[in-house]
């Protein structure tokens, strides 16, 4: 049993140190061996098998240990290979989960909350917050953090550009708090053994926020660093496209002038009062002799006047009022729960504001006429801006700055607190 292990040791194809040690040993004793063998047979005369033993001992020396180190190299590279094919399938498994999860999320706020499970991911007793700049893109927010983060763990920059990450477009990492050349907003934290890796979030192609990872102890490893960037790099694209969507939705939706719901978001919405059977009024509003303001001071002043009584007109009217342009200089206000006469009063009460907003002399003086349907006239919503639209004709054709919720009786001004 002995002699079968010594002799597979000799198997060039088996690979470690400890046997090319062996093989070393059993080159020795063979070596002794032959000595013996040699003396007795040289003394009988007989040189050839000692040339024999010397060359075969020349042979294995010089060529299959050599192979067996070779081997072992080889075998070395191949476990490496093994090892970042391994690393490299479960990043992709990671990378295809996360964008799995990202994918189901249909606003930023659920995108940010599966960034920050992700990040929690990515590194061992690590620490990670996502920070992001406002709509104006002067300050930085904390958006989400990854569960347990304390004030320790959180970066207190206050602007994209106090930021070496934002400001760079790429990857800083810092091994200890207490060096030189650590980021200042870095410096204090911790026990001086803390380490920081920040990675910026692009939104649309432009980095307006970081993800700011932390871990005391060890600086993070290269595979974790790889693995925070790709959370960073994806969370930003999911970000990017869901808010270019609510923009999209948003433009479609709304007058680009006055920043109004257009006629179809209108027509949607009604659509939604006529399933819940819920009655409402609706009042169609006009800008007196719009087009002489627009042919005596030009249509930018034009344009102002309809922003100025936008604004007015949201203003004024219930919280849960529904306002819209409808087209021109004509807007549709369509109030649930109300009637025709608490429509007129929210109505008057938008031409008493409408005056004080043009008593600081920036836009010409205007005033505005309307007429007033509800459903217990009738259950189309069509049909019921057209005789709301027929009122305001007669509205204009009583000297106009009023509201009218009958063919032939000029309702009372009423005043009411919104």
């Amino acid at each position: 049993m002995k002699w079968r292990l010594d002799v597979r040791r000799f198997d060039p194809m088996s690979g470690s140190w400890p046997t090319v040690v062996a093989d070393l040993v059993v080159v020795v004793l063979l070596a002794a061996l032959a000595r013996a063998v040699s003396d007795r047979f040289v003394a009988g005369g007989s040189r050839w098998l000692v040339f024999i033993i010397a060359v075969a001992l020349l042979v294995f020396v010089v060529v299959a240990v050599p192979l067996r180190v070779m081997l072992m190299q080889q075998r070395g590279r191949a476990d490496e290979t093994t090892e970042a094919l391994r690393v490299q399938n479960t990043r992709q498994q990671f990378d295809a989960r996360f964008l799995r999860a990202l994918e189901m999320a249909e606003v930023e706020k659920d995108a940010l909350a599966v960034t920050a499970r992700a990040l929690a991911m990515c590194a061992d007793n690590s620490a990670a917050t996502v920070l992001l700049a406002d709509n104006s893109e002067a300050h930085l927010q904390t958006v989400t953090a990854t569960q347990g983060c304390g004030a320790e763990a959180a970066c207190d920059v206050a602007t994209p550009r106090g930021c070496p990450a934002i400001l760079n477009g790429h990857a800083r990492e810092f091994a200890r708090s207490d060096q030189l050349d650590c980021c200042p907003n870095l410096v204090g934290r911790g026990d001086g053994a803390m380490a920081a890796l920040c990675v910026p979030v692009s939104i649309v192609g432009r980095a307006t926020g970081v993800v700011h990872a932390v871990r005391s102890g060890q600086p993070f490893t290269v595979a974790e660093r790889d693995q925070i960037t790709a959370v960073a790099h994806m969370a930003g694209q999911r970000v990017g496209m869901l808010r270019a969507t609510r923009q999209s939705q948003l433009q479609a939706s709304t007058d680009p002038l006055t920043g109004l719901a257009n006629r179809r978001s209108l027509e949607n919405s009604v659509r939604l009062l006529h399933q819940d059977r819920v009655p409402y009024a609706v009042g169609m509003c006009d800008l007196d002799l719009f087009k002489a303001i627009n042919d005596t001071f030009g249509h930018e002043t034009g344009d102002r006047a309809l922003r100025v009584f936008a604004r007015t007109l949201r203003n004024t009217v219930r919280a849960g009022d529904l306002v819209s342009r409808h087209g021109g200089e004509e807007f549709v206000v369509v109030m649930p729960h109300a009637d025709t006469v608490l429509a007129a009063s929210i109505l008057d009460r938008v031409r008493w504001e409408l005056a004080a907003a043009l008593s600081d002399g920036r836009t010409p003086m205007f005033t505005v006429s309307a007429g007033i349907a509800d459903t217990n006239e009738c259950d189309d919503f069509q049909d019921l801006l057209l005789l709301a639209d027929q009122r305001l004709m007669d509205a204009k054709a009583a000297g106009r700055d009023q509201v009218r919720a009958a063919a032939a009786t000029k309702l009372p001004l009423f005043i009411i607190e919104a």
